[in-house]
């Protein structure tokens, strides 16, 4: 009998979390990354994105927002090896602000309106990046 009842309370438990956790994405509130951070140290909040590592492999994103009056976002890509594939899209009309590899070091402002996707790929990149809006 206690069988059942725990399982009657898992099952509705189990879908609210699930349910949350894709209203949690949804609205940005929560990222989902994939990949392996090494000697990471960063901060992620509406207006800034930031990481320092010494090596990272795979996907990372992060939803940014602008600050009062920004109409640019400010970008700087340190490499001390490998590279990392960079790509950032307007959010309300998945307009592809910044789509390149970066190489080596790189400092450049884009102009953009509302919410924005930062999107970061790479198989092995040490150095740092930083975003800001």
């Amino acid at each position: 009998m206690k069988k059942n009842i725990n399982m009657k309370i898992a099952i509705p438990v189990m879908a609210a979390v699930l349910i949350l956790l894709i209203v949690l994405r949804a609205t940005g509130l929560m990222e989902f990354n994939s990949g392996v951070k090494l000697g990471f140290a960063g901060n992620s909040t509406f207006h800034k994105y930031n990481g320092t590592y010494l090596k990272i492999t795979g996907h990372l994103s992060h939803d940014l927002r602008p600050s009062k009056d920004s109409d640019s976002i400010h970008c700087e890509i340190t490499t001390k090896s490998g590279d990392l594939h960079v790509k950032i899209v307007q959010k309300d009309d998945d307009k592809v602000l910044c789509d390149k590899l970066i190489t080596g070091n790189e400092t450049f402002d884009l102009k953009a309106e509302g919410k924005v996707r930062v999107s970061l790929e790479t198989e092995g990149h040490e150095g740092s990046y930083k975003f800001t809006y």
